[in-house]
Parts: structure tokens; C-alpha cells; sequence
């Protein structure tokens, strides 16, 4: 299992897209929409600090812990897709296709917000859950 712990709000995707005259979506790398940029950058760093191994180039479970400073979070299912092309970006996978399937969990940390990232060798590690009735 390799662990990354990356300070701060996590940032979505979803809220740096400008469309063009013919509908289609792109990231501007300068203005106040560069931002989501610099959140990419700002994880490949970290991730680059704290990952001294070779690159991956196999499938990974990814767990994605995403503690924000409070309850206003969002819409949690456009989180995965930054934290995704940060890790790629980082250059310890080569495409983040590898990580799959991807779990999310949120919580609240207003004294902590971070993004902390388990990834595990899709060949060595398997999933189990269940769904259960609360009593």
C-alpha cells in the first residue's frame, strides 16, 4: 500500500471549466480559472515528496479520503477527477486509467482539510463490502 496525505480543501474539476463558442470544455492555464491547474501541480508536488519508488504502470485500488472544513462539499462525484490527473501529472503512473475501481469517503476535518490517497496493487489486495440493514 503506498499513502499520500495532500493539505488543504480539495478542489473539483467541475467548477474550472469555461466551453468555447462550440460547446466544447477546456482548462485555461492562467486567470482566476487557473486554479484548478495549480491544485493538479500542488499534488503531483506533495505526491512527488512523498513517493521515492518506481512508476507504476498496473492497476491500482484507489481509496480517496477527502476531509473538507466543513459540510459545504459539493458535488463529491467530480472530486475523483482532480486528485486522479494530479497523481498522473505526478509521474508515478503512467495514465490514470490504472486507477480503478476508486472509493470515496468524506468527512469533516475544519482544523485538518486534506485529501489522503491508498493505493493498492489490484493483484495483491481484493475488495469486500456489504450493505446492511441498521437495527
Amino acid at each position: 500500500m503506498i499513502k499520500f496525505t495532500i493539505p488543504g480543501r480539495p478542489l473539483s474539476k467541475s467548477n474550472f471549466k469555461l466551453t468555447n463558442i462550440n460547446g466544447q470544455a477546456w482548462m485555461p492555464r492562467a486567470g482566476k480559472h487557473s486554479k484548478y491547474v495549480a491544485y493538479e501541480n500542488m499534488i503531483a508536488g506533495y505526491i512527488n515528496q512523498q513517493y521515492m519508488g518506481p512508476q507504476l504502470d498496473i492497476q491500482l485500488i484507489t481509496v480517496l479520503k477527502l476531509y473538507f472544513p466543513d459540510k459545504r462539499m459539493g458535488d463529491l462525484h467530480n472530486y475523483p477527477k482532480s486528485i486522479c490527473d494530479g497523481i498522473e501529472k505526478s509521474g508515478i503512473i503512467t495514465n490514470d486509467k490504472l486507477l480503478r475501481p476508486v472509493l470515496l469517503f468524506d468527512f469533516v476535518d475544519k482544523d485538518n482539510p486534506r485529501v489522503e490517497i491508498e493505493l493498492y496493487d489490484f493483484n495483491e489486495y481484493k475488495i469486500e463490502y456489504s450493505i446492511t440493514p441498521i437495527k
